[in-house]
């Protein structure tokens, strides 16, 4: 439908500025469109002083008067120039967004636009909890430095301290602390170990990720992580729903009470002598020390998790490789695991 409108009237919409298309938008009584005097001289006053950012050195830009056609032909352009002003804006952010969002929707339905409709999402965000749980999210992707972090949020540096501040002291968010690690002493990067996910779910699923993750895993490789997945499920549960829990469970499950503070992969790692999930998520070189037919065993490689040959979804056998042989070890053959490169891995951990 958009593609036969262009068709039908490329010509003259293509020759409208954009200045003009403004005022088209401000006149249109559709609330989707619709902008207010108000919201009209914002968008203004944003294409003039903030479209493409306001570094030093930016290139000057005169968008409103171009016209549709020649904005088209350099679609990611305009978009990535409006994200850029969106950044420098000094004032409400969130307001700016469902502004610009309520154009970029009409240049999409009228003339083609292409754009994300995510592209705003960290824009909007006023609540501060909000903030941080995505700035976790943002740090486990990788290292990131504070105007990095700055960037990517559009905060000042200074809101971007007292976040990371928050994150560094301990945010406690549903009962649970987390916390994120700074690098490098004397460098502004920080990391986070955590990806934070908390779920709305259903009664049938609650029972699942308790009970039933419980029995599923029990003799498997992942018996001890998914133990620890539903007592942190079950500890968030209102008093109703622990009820549901307890009355139905299977005998053999019990619920310990956890901590329900972050537990980083060292302090994992210091707690379970056989962590096997962690050495599972990724081809790590680890020591392994193993029990085989009464004897005892020390040997480095990467642990793998072994399909069962029967056919059954136990997982409780592993597969050793090293540079000299492929050990099959049952689960409660092995004693500890450690990593090869523990002492420089962990380093900046302790």
């Amino acid at each position: 439908m958009k593609e036969s409108v262009i068709i039908k009237y490329g010509g003259g919409l293509m020759e409208e500025k954009l200045h003009d298309v403004l005022v088209k938008i401000s006149g249109i009584k559709n609330k989707k469109y619709r902008l207010k005097k108000e919201d009209f001289d914002i968008l203004i006053q944003f294409f003039d002083s903030y479209y493409g950012g306001r570094a030093e050195d930016k290139k000057e830009y005169d968008v409103l008067n171009e016209r549709m056609g020649d904005i088209l032909k350099d679609n990611d352009g305009f978009v990535f120039n409006i994200i850029e002003g969106v950044r420098s804006y000094p004032s409400d952010k969130s307001k700016l967004t469902e502004r610009l969002e309520k154009l970029l929707t009409y240049l999409d339905d009228t003339y083609g636009l292409k754009f994300d409709k995510n592209i705003f999402a960290n824009f909007k965000i006023t609540d501060r909890n909000i903030r941080l749980l995505n700035m976790l999210k943002f740090l486990h992707s990788g290292e990131k430095t504070r105007s990095e972090i700055a960037e990517y949020f559009g905060i000042s540096e200074r809101t971007v301290a007292d976040d990371l501040a928050a994150l560094q002291d301990g945010f406690t968010f549903l009962n649970t602390e987390m916390r994120i690690n700074k690098l490098e002493r004397g460098l502004n990067k920080y990391r986070s170990l955590i990806h934070p996910i908390f779920l709305a779910m259903n009664s049938a699923e609650i029972y699942s990720l308790t009970v039933g993750i419980k029995l599923l895993s029990k003799g498997t490789v992942f018996e001890e992580s998914l133990g620890r997945i539903a007592n942190a499920v079950y500890e968030q549960l209102s008093d109703s729903s622990k009820n549901m829990i307890d009355n139905h469970k299977d005998s053999i499950v019990n619920f310990d009470d956890d901590n329900m503070k972050f537990i980083d992969s060292y302090k994992y790692s210091q707690m379970m002598k056989t962590p096997f999930a962690y050495y599972l998520k990724e081809p790590i070189l680890c020591n392994v020390q193993y029990t085989k037919n009464g004897k005892d065993f020390e040997a480095t490689g990467i642990l793998k998790i072994a399909v069962p040959s029967d056919g059954s979804n136990k997982y409780d056998k592993l597969i050793l490789e090293t540079e000299r042989q492929t050990v099959v070890l049952e689960k409660n053959e092995v004693k500890r695991i450690e990593r090869a490169d523990k002492e420089v891995y962990f380093e900046d951990w302790i």
